[in-house]
């Protein structure tokens, strides 16, 4: 991160995650949403019209007018008047989570207490995993093989087997040292009325939850038989909040797939991983929530759900479909056919006919119509009323501009309706009109055109491009890489970002917006603000990485030509300077060429 910051990056960044820039922009500014972005009067400079624009699917804002822009903590600092680290204290306690100071004993105290909870998780689950293999667990031994599970993804995943004692877990982490009020603040063991402890999972088949650092931070367990719930999952720990992670993430994150698909039990994820496809997550117990939809939307572009088939799953996956939309996902809904959840069509129809169901994948507004139409009589005039409204509803919720011209040409031929009596109720519901768009698009264009450094504009819209296809990097290595990348601190960005690419993490406009220098932020933040994903991106790439090309070559022929005219140049140097530019006149005109 860019200046003198003493915090983790990981905490830095849940910090960010934790405040959406929308909802923090509007404790300040009265902001109102136009196609897939609002806009309001700027609060850092006097205007009658609105040029202030804030971007949620890529969480930075940017104003047309005066050129501010940046991601969330980019916007605290300057309307609160802070520097960075008080700015990230600011969003901290603005979401009530406690920051871990350096010199501040309680929270130090607070993370030697969290690297104790992982421990006693971890322990615990090396624990249930050598149950597993132990004489007393043949009944989960049995499940496991009803369920067709290898031996290979048992290990895989780490399953284990809680046998049903009270306290055999408790007394073996005991014996390892560790406090039963640790124990307990780790969620493994409950108090009894006389205040004893005892086992909180017994009888069950035991699923550790993983966090995307590898650490075993909480468990599911499934009864084998007997009372209880059927699922009994950690409860919230200083460690575990179910709404921030995702079954499988530690895994799906490094597959290097474009999407990746959502299902709601750790037996569908796991089938779905045994059979070969890996880019598979599952929601912990709950509806998939904001803060999940905003982790996904930074490892993949696309997103596809595959909740279960009855009335239940149908109501999660809307809310999914919703929130996936909003944080700018690509969204598509992976329909079974007439099976309950994937782990069954798995088993009946085998992983090829399941990656066939995955290429003909829903749309957002495609499946919505579907559910529409077998809710509503299109043969009354009310049904296709209701129908139609329900549509425009799901087609305002689309980003892409094409994309919905596109649902909109469809709609109208297949249900013969007009097509702008559609586009003007979708308008009314998105608050759009094309003469706005045309007005943002004149100001955007005057203020880049103004940039004075055309090679900084290039630089930044490759890494804006990058933003939203990561994968593209290693074209860009290949034709920019040390050669051409030569400004000091266009070279030291771009080896950060590779690093972090090494390192299997993705990086977005709000990570750039915080490693960047801050006069170079509301510049990167524009191009990002309005880069156009509808178009033809590598094509785009390309152009821009030929014009970053010609501008550093015309630099170094400048630069040469200056030297050449030299009054104390020699002989020899001046052959040299000679060799030089009729190198780099040389590859000016390959560029040219291309």
């Amino acid at each position: 991160m860019s200046g003198n910051h003493f915090y983790p990056e990981e905490i830095i960044e849940e910090v960010i995650s934790r405040n959406d820039i929308v909802e923090v922009i509007s404790d300040y500014v009265k902001i109102t949403r136009k196609g897939k972005d609002y806009f309001g009067l700027c609060p850092f400079h006097n205007e009658k019209t609105p040029s202030f624009s804030v971007v949620p699917g890529k969480q930075i804002f940017y104003c047309f007018g005066c050129g501010k822009g940046g991601n969330v903590t980019n916007f605290i600092k300057n309307i609160e008047n802070l520097d960075y680290i008080d700015s990230i204290k600011f969003l901290a306690e603005r979401v009530s989570m406690v920051l871990p100071e350096s010199n501040d004993p309680k929270e130090l105290d607070k993370q030697k207490k969290s690297n104790v909870l992982v421990e006693i998780n971890q322990e615990a689950a090396k624990f249930y995993y050598h149950m597993l293999k132990s004489e007393i667990s043949l009944e989960a031994r049995k499940y496991f093989s009803q369920r067709a599970l290898s031996s290979e993804t048992i290990t895989k995943f780490g399953l284990g087997f809680a046998p049903n004692e009270w306290n055999l877990l408790h007394n073996h982490l005991v014996s390892k040292g560790y406090k039963e009020k640790d124990i307990f603040d780790a969620g493994l063991i409950l108090r009894s009325s006389k205040g004893t402890y005892y086992d909180r999972f017994r009888n069950r088949i035991m699923f550790p939850i993983i966090d995307i650092r590898n650490r075993v931070i909480a468990f599911g367990g499934r009864i084998l038989d007997g009372e209880g719930p059927k699922y009994l999952n950690s409860p919230e720990t200083q460690i575990y909040n179910k709404r921030m992670h995702l079954y499988g993430m530690n895994i799906a994150k490094n597959t290097k797939s474009s999407n990746i698909i959502v299902v709601e039990g750790y037996m569908d994820c796991i089938t779905l991983h045994q059979a070969g496809i890996e880019n598979v997550v599952a929601s912990l117990g709950t509806a998939l929530t904001n803060i999940q939809a905003k982790l996904l939307k930074k490892s993949v572009s696309e997103v596809i759900i595959s909740y279960d088939s009855d009335l239940a799953g149908q109501k999660a996956t809307i809310r999914g479909l919703d929130l996936l939309a909003k944080v700018g996902c690509s969204v598509k809904v992976l329909t079974l056919d007439g099976y309950k959840d994937p782990d069954e069509y798995i088993k009946s129809q085998g992983s090829n006919q399941f990656r066939k169901l995955i290429t003909n994948s829903l749309p957002l507004v495609e499946y919505k119509a579907m559910l529409l139409r077998k809710a509503y009589d299109l043969n009354t005039t009310d049904g296709k009323i209701k129908f139609l409204n329900g549509v425009s509803k799901a087609v305002a919720q689309v980003n892409n501009a094409v994309e919905r011209e596109m649902y909109v040409k469809n709609i109208s031929m297949k249900y013969n309706v007009s097509e702008q009596a559609l586009m003007t109720e979708i308008r009314k519901l998105t608050g759009e009109s094309k003469e706005e768009d045309t007005e943002v698009r004149k100001v955007l264009d005057v203020k880049l055109i103004k940039s004075s450094n055309m090679l900084d504009k290039d630089f930044y819209s490759i890494i804006a491009i990058l933003c939203v296809e990561n994968h593209y990097i290693n074209h860009v290595i290949m034709n920019l890489g040390d050669t051409f990348i030569t400004k000091e601190k266009h070279l030291k960005l771009f080896k950060q970002i590779e690093q972090r690419v090494k390192n299997d993490r993705r990086f977005d406009e709000t990570y750039i917006s915080s490693i960047i220098d801050e006069e170079d932020v509301a510049l990167f933040s524009g191009i990002a603000a309005s880069l156009e994903t509808s178009y033809d991106l590598k094509k785009t790439l390309e152009e821009k990485i030929d014009s970053y090309k010609m501008a550093v070559v015309k630099i170094n022929i400048d630069d040469i030509t200056r030297q050449l005219t030299a009054m104390e140049v020699s002989d020899s140097e001046y052959k040299g300077l000679q060799e030089k530019l009729l190198y780099h006149m040389n590859i000016l005109r390959g560029i040219k060429k291309q």
